[in-house]
Order: C-alpha cells, then structure tokens, then sequence
C-alpha cells in the first residue's frame, strides 16, 4: 500500500503540567539509553508521550493504572537487542516479545526510572480482518502508517528529546501530515478506510481516546465507525481480545463516559450489554474508585448484571471465567430485589438480603456503587463479616445440646445473620441469644 510521506517540522512546546512531567521523566531515562550504542537520530519517542507532550489544552485526564506516561521508542533495528543491552548494562527485568520483534524493560527499582517499551520499526498487513497482523520489518515511514490515528502518529528522535531536557522551547517532530492539525483541533482520525475493518479494537480505542482527551471523531472516522458496528464487524476478533479492550475502558479516569458512547455508537449492544438497567450498570462504573485492585471484576459485575440478555450470554462470547460469569448472576438477581433500592430498609434487613453472599466482596462492593445510599452500611457488613474474633460454630451448638441437622443449620444461619446486622458483637452475646431463642427455633424446624 503507497503511504503519504511524513512530514519533520519544528514545533513548540506548550508549558502545560503534563509537558513539564514529561521532560522529567526523559531526564531519567535518557541518561540510560545512551549506551545502548544507537545515534540519537535513529530511535525516536512514540506514542502517547509526544502527543501529551503537544497537546494545548489542560484534559484533567488521570492515569489510573500508574504514575506517568510510558516511554516507547521505536528504532529500525532489532529492538530485543536493544533492550537486553539496556538490562545488561543497567539490570532490571526484559520481557521480549519475538513475534513483534519488540521488548519492555523495566528498570531497577533505584533508578527511579519508568518502563520503556523497545519497538522495531515494522509495517503491518491483515490477512484477514480482526486477526492479528503480519509483520515485516519496516522504516519509520511504515511503522507511523500502521498506526491507529493520526495523533498517534507523533515522533520525535532523542535528540529533539535532550535538548527539550535542555530546556530548548521547540522541538522537530515528525509525523502524518494531518497529524498537527488533528491535534490542534481536537481529532481523532482514522489513517485509512478500512482501518476498523482490518482491527476492530480500533473501535474501543478510538472512543477511549475521544473521552479522554476530549476530542471527536472526524465526520469521515465516525461514519467508519458505524458501518464497522453496523457491518458487525467485531464479530471477527476474538472474545479473549475484545474482553482485553473493555477492561482497558474499566482502567479510564472517565470510565462511564467512554460506556455511555460505546452504548451510544451500539458497540455494547452488539457484544450483549444493552437493557433497560444498562445505563444505570454504566453510570455505576464511574463511582468505582481509580485505586481499586477489583475495578475490573466489579465493571464485569455491573455491566453484566444490568444487561436484559443472561451474564452467561456476553460471558461465554467474552471468554470470561465461569466465576465470573456466576458472580455476575448473582449480583443481578440481587438487583432485582426492589428492597435493596429503598432508603428506609434495616441493618437486619439488608443483612437477610446479603447473608448469603457475605463472603463474596466482589459482589457486594458492586453492590456499594450501584447503589450509592447503601454505601457506608455495606460497607459495615462488610466490616463484620471480615470479623476474626471467635464465634459460635456447630461444635459449640453442638455442646450446648444441639443435634446436628436442619434445626442446628437454621440456628447457624440467624446467628450469622445477626452478626452481620450487627445485633451479636461477641460471643457471649451469641450464647445469651441461642440460650433465649435456640429452643425455639429448634422446636419450629422438628
């Protein structure tokens, strides 16, 4: 495929906070590089890193995965190589990735340094649409035109990247020709017209970066973007991939924004995550904390439990755990419950409602955010049943006179359900209950 040329053209360098975090970060990293043997001008700074590095406008976008930005560069040699001269010379872990011919080295932890990811310039073609690409080595002409956007497209070598360390206020880059421009306007451009049928992640991806920047499509991207969903095209990637690209939109600072366009453009519906509750299941993934570690499994939770098609329907098509999938049912027959929306409902009461999946925080941590007003009281429940101090079990009813079976069973579960109501704070509280209101409950189940 003939690729327009690139253009290199000098360009300043805004004084925003993501550009100043960034010429701290290169000031850690290049030092680093310089013994890898390489000339400046030959590895160049891609990805996202450049395009903060240009970008005017003040997003308020947070990484929520770490602190920073990744470095990648890409060079027109072997990038493994690269990077196992980087670990030798400064230690720190390799991981390679062959089939691309590219790495991800992570410094030691001493040198306070970001991973870098090691690219080899490299073009792309689809044998099929939305199966992985075969690659061949390339140039930097080629490895800009596989790329997904035209913002993405953005460059510059190390060089341009030590003098900004320097302090210079201008720096060359090179890129697509409508790349500068995309980027002053707020655009998110596809680089040719079947790009969301050869890659349908593009899909995601291109909706990800609209709200996390606060750009839009172009009139001739979106209208893509509608005939791949329309077209189905997503149907030709695998599930495992597709699962890969919505838990990267659980991962975003606006996390129910990007759900509520991907809903809006019918990507969702079309994966099985559409209904009535859909949109509420969506709003409640913006209330999850950007530090929680369960963040995924709790999106999983509340988009498939506020789907009208069964979790197993997306799940099994997602590639998703079994657990998963099972969680999820449970949560949603707890949203059914119409108790669990009322504001009024009792400690005792909330806790004969969630008894029985007390021990499953993920389920009850997507309770907290769906429903906001029970935050702090699920919260407790939570609390209690975490619990470690000694309580009574079936040895000690036992002991007190029980016989095992349905009357002992039952004394176990109101014992439990009172704990978590926070009705019995210790076990002298639960013996002075069973002592008062056992014998009853073992007459009623005989």
């Amino acid at each position: 495929m003939a690729h327009p040329a690139t253009v290199s053209t000098r360009v300043g360098i805004p004084n925003t906070s993501a550009a100043r975090n960034i010429r701290v970060q290169l000031g850690r990293v290049l030092p680093l590089l310089k013994e890898i043997g390489l000339p400046p001008t030959a590895v160049r700074l891609v990805g996202g890193l450049p395009r903060a590095l240009l970008t005017t406008r003040e997003t308020g976008y947070r990484v929520p995965r770490h602190e920073g930005l990744d470095v990648d560069l890409v060079m027109e040699s072997d990038a493994v190589t690269a990077g196992m001269r980087l670990q030798e010379i400064h230690g720190g872990a390799l991981t390679a990735h062959r089939q691309f011919a590219n790495a991800t080295w992570d410094p030691p932890q001493h040198l306070s340094a970001p991973p870098v990811d090691l690219i080899s310039a490299r073009s792309e073609s689809y044998p099929q649409p939305g199966q992985l690409p075969d690659v061949v080595p390339g140039s930097f002409t080629d490895d800009c035109h596989r790329r997904d956007f035209t913002v993405n497209t953005l460059a510059l070598d190390l060089e341009a990247a030590a003098d900004l360390c320097a302090g210079a206020g201008q720096c060359l880059v090179h890129c697509h020709p409508l790349a500068l421009e995309d980027l002053r306007q707020g655009i998110i451009r596809v680089l040719h017209a079947g790009s969301f049928v050869d890659d349908p992640t593009r899909l995601f991806r291109a909706v990800r970066y609209e709200q996390r920047l606060g750009f839009r499509m172009s009139g001739q991207t979106l209208d893509l973007f509608q005939s791949a969903v329309a077209g189905n095209c997503p149907a030709t990637v695998s599930g495992t991939r597709m699962r890969h690209e919505v838990e990267l939109v659980f991962l975003e600072s606006r996390v129910a924004a990007v759900l509520n366009r991907l809903a809006h453009l019918g990507l969702l519906a079309g994966m099985g995550l559409a209904g009535a509750r859909a949109e509420a299941g969506r709003e409640a993934c913006g209330r999850m904390a950007e530090a929680d570690a369960n963040r995924i499994g709790m999106g999983w939770l509340l988009l498939l439990g506020t789907a009208d098609a069964p979790p197993s329907t997306a799940g099994q098509a997602l590639d998703l755990p079994p657990r998963m999938q099972a969680r999820a049912e449970v949560f949603r027959t707890l949203l059914q419950d119409p108790v669990l929306a009322e504001g009024a409902l009792s400690d005792l009461v909330l806790a004969r409602r969630l008894g029985s999946v007390s021990r499953y925080s993920l389920v009850l941590r997507s309770l907290q955010v769906y429903f906001p007003h029970l935050h702090t009281r699920i919260g407790q429940l939570m609390a209690r049943a975490a619990d470690p101090r000694p309580r009574l079990d079936g040895r000690d009813l036992i002991q007190l006179g029980y016989t095992p079976g349905r009357a002992l069973g039952r004394v176990l579960e109101e014992l439990w359900v009172l704990r978590l109501a926070g009705r019995l704070r210790s076990i002298e509280d639960e013996r002075a209950w069973v002592r008062e209101h056992g014998s009853k409950m073992q007459a009623a189940a005989e």
